[in-house]
């Protein structure tokens, strides 16, 4: 977990600091050559507190940010900036989730640390409380012959207009087209994500009244051992995008709406017992919203699984082998739990072996 990466966010994002200093945020050093004024951070201890079955669940760290700058009120003026920028914040920043941080005073010494030149330093000091109630352990391998997840659609035609799927996956050497996931109604209303394999694309399709639109992705190849994390959203007034590692690779704009509700949803098949996925399935969440560029990014977070509690509007989150978010670090087969408590999911052809220490890192 990178600390330093949300406190540069913390502080670019806040217009005070940023007319002041742009984006001279550093963490240790700053390059000699940069102007006056800027900001240097500093994590100097990361301790964890709490733990359940060998997991800690919070993470405390102090930290010191220090102004740079030519005169005395300059330094003085950056540092109030600063401090309103970062005390008392929380939220989730850069992959980050801040539960509070907490002033912990200045250093009372202005440093002429150039004689004449007058260049002066003022620090201040911050304690760090970040929840880090995640693990993600195991992930669920899939056959491609005959295994799939059954799921509940409570609540899930809250999504049938507007929503996402995020998932991280593998996918083996495949002869015919199979499926992650699908939302189905009738087959003229339903919401796939699959591989179809003779044009070797991944595709997002929402399909309405018959009519459906479908972004696609040639950027992953068979059988090539590596994860990938796919995001798909649609907004029925908009687009059905798709997204691949974090990249958007394309947008359709959508034509035509759901009238009805879903009655079968699965993980690992088409819903009509056909087109089984082949290879590993990892955290699969579902939101009643459209992610955005931003969104799909913390999901993503440079290829580590991110929690996705703290993000608005989550409909369903199945870990797809870990027995929750904190402990309990294998499932209870053959339930995969929603994390949300709408729609458990039960492994179908399958025995607890498919539960496998193989995850995205």
């Amino acid at each position: 977990m990178d600390i330093g990466k949300a406190i540069y966010k913390i502080l670019h994002d806040n217009i005070a600091v940023e007319s002041m200093v742009g984006t001279r945020i550093a963490p240790n050093v700053m390059k000699q050559t940069s102007p006056f004024p800027f900001i240097v951070y500093d994590v100097s201890t990361d301790t964890p507190e709490g733990q359940k079955d060998s997991v800690a669940l919070l993470d405390n760290a102090s930290i010191m940010v220090s102004a740079y700058c030519k005169t005395y009120s300059e330094a003085s003026k950056l540092a109030n900036y600063i401090r309103t920028a970062l005390d008392r914040v929380n939220g989730v920043y850069n992959a980050v989730n801040i539960q509070a941080i907490d002033f912990d005073g200045y250093d009372d010494v202005f440093d002429d640390m150039s004689g004449s030149d007058g260049i002066y330093r003022k620090s201040l000091n911050f304690n760090v409380r970040i929840i880090n109630s995640f693990n993600n352990i195991y992930s669920t391998h899939f056959d491609g012959v005959d295994d799939y997840v059954a799921l509940g659609v409570s609540g899930m035609s809250a999504c049938k207009n507007t929503g996402s799927i995020s998932v991280w996956f593998k996918l083996e050497t495949v002869e015919s087209s199979c499926y992650l996931m699908r939302l189905y109604e009738d087959g003229d209303n339903n919401i796939s994500i699959f591989y179809h394999a003779s044009a070797n694309e991944l595709r997002v399709r929402y399909k309405s009244g018959g009519t459906e639109t479908s972004a696609v992705t040639t950027d992953l190849v068979e059988g090539d051992g590596l994860w990938y994390h796919l995001a798909g959203t649609w907004d029925s007034s908009g687009n059905t995008s798709l997204y691949l590692n974090g990249v958007l690779k394309q947008s359709s704009a959508i034509s035509g709406t759901f009238t009805g509700s879903f009655t079968i949803a699965s993980i690992g098949n088409s819903t009509q017992s056909s087109s089984y996925w082949k290879g590993n399935i990892d955290e699969v969440t579902l939101f009643n919203k459209e992610l955005d560029s931003t969104e799909v990014s913390t999901l993503y977070n440079d290829g580590l699984p991110f929690n996705p509690q703290p993000l608005d509007n989550l409909k369903g989150y199945w870990k797809m082998g870990d027995g929750g978010i904190v402990g309990n670090p294998i499932a209870t087969f053959p339930t995969i739990v929603d994390e949300t408590g709408n729609n458990d999911g039960t492994m179908t052809n399958m025995t607890s072996t498919d539960f496998q220490a193989d995850v995205p890192e």
